[in-house]
């Protein structure tokens, strides 16, 4: 890329989750660029900040509006982020994309978006469904961590998901970083939710896989977490209220033209537009 070139990026987040969105139908940037501009512009005392860098690019396949991008904070490439999906979205309908709904492809499939009826701050994304569930997860190592029991999941990215009795007390830098890089995720790892189950609400932390740290708030934990606590009996309800440190979502299904369809909503919010210097 050029060094004089001027890049218009847009700083969003969707309950704490921060991410900076490139228009990238107009830069072309390369997958190396990209990863190299993710490096530079997410830490947050040298560059930007933010948890990753969304791209939007251009598509040719029928039916489909765009091609969502990912790439997480240290440059590493990420094939989906619910809350970096949800942010495009909007970005999208804000720009020159006809809504309300919107199809577009990941590195994990495809997906749908739309407003949420009634309230335009808050975008549903429409998700297929979990793969490779496993209950009572073996690790090549015992977790020196207090929960006894440690459970799989791929919502998009794979999902570790351990239940805690308080949230507030988990010592998350301290747990996640041998779970996430177990032989049994490993590569390419996984992210690490503790989830606490409070009557038909789940509170939960995440530690992201990328970013290397734990983040305010998780799309594709959040419907890790629903999974799980649905598959092993802790709730029943739905829609199910999940609260993060950023925010609240709801996860639930809903009837639809291809049938019942399950979905994450929750709120995306514009921060702030501006412009570098790509070098």
């Amino acid at each position: 890329m050029s060094p004089s070139l001027v890049v218009e990026f847009t700083k969003m987040h969707g309950t704490g989750n921060d991410f900076i969105v490139l228009d990238n139908r107009w830069y072309r940037f390369s997958d190396e660029e990209l990863s190299d501009l993710a490096a530079t512009w997410c830490p947050r005392r040298y560059g930007v900040g933010a948890d990753g860098l969304l791209a939007l690019t251009d598509t040719e396949e029928e039916g489909v509006d765009y091609r969502m991008r990912y790439v997480n904070a240290d440059g590493s490439w990420a094939t989906m982020c619910g809350n970096g999906a949800r942010c495009l979205a909007r970005f999208a309908l804000d720009a020159d994309f006809e809504g309300p709904s919107l199809t577009f492809d990941t590195d994990a499939g495809r997906y749908r978006a739309t407003e949420a009826e009634g309230e335009s701050r808050h975008i549903r994304l429409f998700v297929p469904p979990a793969e490779d569930l496993e209950l009572d997860m073996t690790l090549d190592e015992d977790p020196a961590v207090g929960p006894d029991a440690v459970h799989y999941v791929n919502t998009g990215t794979g999902h570790l998901v351990l239940f805690v009795s308080d949230i507030a007390a988990v010592p998350v830098q301290e747990w996640a970083p041998p779970l996430r890089h177990d032989a049994r995720v490993h590569p390419p790892g996984a992210n690490v939710n503790f989830v606490e189950v409070e009557e038909e609400t789940l509170r939960m932390r995440t530690f992201e896989k990328g970013v290397e740290d734990e983040t305010l708030s998780c799309g594709t934990g959040v419907l890790a977490a629903a999974v799980v606590a649905q598959a092993a009996g802790q709730v029943s309800a739905s829609p199910l209220t999940i609260e993060t440190q950023g925010g609240a979502f709801e996860v639930g299904t809903a009837s639809t033209s291809r049938g019942e369809e399950q979905y994450l909503q929750g709120p995306v919010d514009t921060v702030f537009r501006g412009s570098l210097n790509a070098t």
